[in-house]
Protein backbone atom coordinates (compact mmCIF):
# COMPACT_ATOMS: atom_id res chain seq x y z
CA UNK A 1 0.00 0.00 0.00
CA UNK A 2 1.31 3.39 -0.74
CA UNK A 3 0.58 6.62 1.76
CA UNK A 4 -0.92 9.36 -0.29
CA UNK A 5 -1.80 12.15 2.65
CA UNK A 6 -3.03 12.38 5.92
CA UNK A 7 -6.40 13.39 5.56
CA UNK A 8 -7.33 14.31 9.55
CA UNK A 9 -8.22 12.80 12.92
CA UNK A 10 -9.61 9.00 13.85
CA UNK A 11 -12.89 10.10 15.52
CA UNK A 12 -12.35 6.80 17.69
CA UNK A 13 -8.88 7.57 19.17
CA UNK A 14 -7.92 11.14 17.87
CA UNK A 15 -4.62 9.92 16.00
CA UNK A 16 -4.21 10.60 12.45
CA UNK A 17 -6.18 9.30 9.45
CA UNK A 18 -4.07 8.46 6.36
CA UNK A 19 -5.35 8.03 2.74
CA UNK A 20 -3.75 5.07 1.49
CA UNK A 21 -3.92 3.28 -2.41
CA UNK A 22 -3.49 -0.20 -2.85
CA UNK A 23 -1.62 -1.98 -5.60
CA UNK A 24 -5.30 -2.75 -7.60
CA UNK A 25 -5.98 1.26 -7.56
CA UNK A 26 -8.49 0.87 -4.32
CA UNK A 27 -7.92 3.39 -2.13
CA UNK A 28 -8.99 3.49 1.56
CA UNK A 29 -8.59 5.59 4.67
CA UNK A 30 -7.15 4.29 7.53
CA UNK A 31 -6.68 5.40 11.48
CA UNK A 32 -2.33 4.70 12.45
CA UNK A 33 -3.19 3.59 15.79
CA UNK A 34 -6.14 1.89 15.92
CA UNK A 35 -7.04 0.29 12.57
CA UNK A 36 -10.10 1.84 11.78
CA UNK A 37 -10.55 2.06 8.30
CA UNK A 38 -12.99 2.45 5.16
CA UNK A 39 -13.03 2.72 1.47
CA UNK A 40 -13.58 5.84 -0.44
CA UNK A 41 -14.15 5.76 -4.11
CA UNK A 42 -11.60 4.52 -6.53
CA UNK A 43 -12.43 7.33 -9.08
CA UNK A 44 -11.48 11.04 -8.68
CA UNK A 45 -9.52 13.41 -7.15
CA UNK A 46 -9.73 13.62 -3.59
CA UNK A 47 -9.45 16.78 -1.70
CA UNK A 48 -9.54 17.26 2.38
CA UNK A 49 -11.67 20.26 2.85
CA UNK A 50 -10.52 20.10 6.62
CA UNK A 51 -14.00 19.94 8.08
CA UNK A 52 -15.73 17.41 10.17
CA UNK A 53 -19.31 15.70 9.61
CA UNK A 54 -21.01 16.63 12.89
CA UNK A 55 -23.12 13.77 12.58
CA UNK A 56 -20.10 10.84 12.43
CA UNK A 57 -17.61 13.32 13.33
CA UNK A 58 -15.16 12.04 9.43
CA UNK A 59 -13.19 14.15 8.02
CA UNK A 60 -15.15 15.80 5.29
CA UNK A 61 -13.46 14.96 1.72
CA UNK A 62 -14.64 16.59 -1.99
CA UNK A 63 -14.62 13.92 -4.12
CA UNK A 64 -13.94 15.52 -8.04
CA UNK A 65 -14.79 12.50 -10.55
CA UNK A 66 -14.36 15.23 -14.08
CA UNK A 67 -14.40 18.86 -14.64
CA UNK A 68 -17.36 18.78 -16.24
CA UNK A 69 -19.56 17.51 -13.19
CA UNK A 70 -20.24 18.64 -9.51
CA UNK A 71 -17.79 17.38 -6.56
CA UNK A 72 -19.59 15.68 -4.25
CA UNK A 73 -18.45 15.21 -0.34
CA UNK A 74 -17.99 11.71 1.43
CA UNK A 75 -16.87 10.90 5.10
CA UNK A 76 -17.04 7.32 5.91
CA UNK A 77 -19.62 7.05 3.13
CA UNK A 78 -21.23 9.80 0.28
CA UNK A 79 -22.41 12.76 2.29
CA UNK A 80 -25.46 13.02 0.16
CA UNK A 81 -27.13 9.25 2.06
CA UNK A 82 -27.16 10.88 4.89
CA UNK A 83 -30.80 11.81 6.11
CA UNK A 84 -29.09 15.56 7.98
CA UNK A 85 -27.47 16.28 4.47
CA UNK A 86 -29.89 19.32 3.52
CA UNK A 87 -29.29 20.89 7.14
CA UNK A 88 -25.63 20.05 7.22
CA UNK A 89 -23.63 23.37 8.20
CA UNK A 90 -20.27 22.32 6.97
CA UNK A 91 -21.39 21.13 3.28
CA UNK A 92 -23.72 23.72 2.92
CA UNK A 93 -20.81 26.33 3.68
CA UNK A 94 -18.66 24.37 1.56
CA UNK A 95 -21.29 24.21 -1.24
CA UNK A 96 -21.67 28.26 -1.00
CA UNK A 97 -18.20 28.65 -0.96
CA UNK A 98 -17.89 26.71 -4.00
CA UNK A 99 -20.71 28.48 -5.56
CA UNK A 100 -19.18 31.60 -4.97
CA UNK A 101 -15.99 30.69 -6.33
CA UNK A 102 -17.29 28.71 -9.21
CA UNK A 103 -15.04 25.69 -8.60
CA UNK A 104 -16.03 22.13 -8.37
CA UNK A 105 -18.65 22.66 -11.38
CA UNK A 106 -20.29 24.73 -8.87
Amino acid sequence: MKVIEEIGECPHCNMNLVLYKTSNYKRMVKCEICGHVYPIPKRGKIHSSMLYCPRYHYPILIVQKNKDSKAYFWTDRPCFTCPDFDSCEPVQELIKEFTDLEVYGY
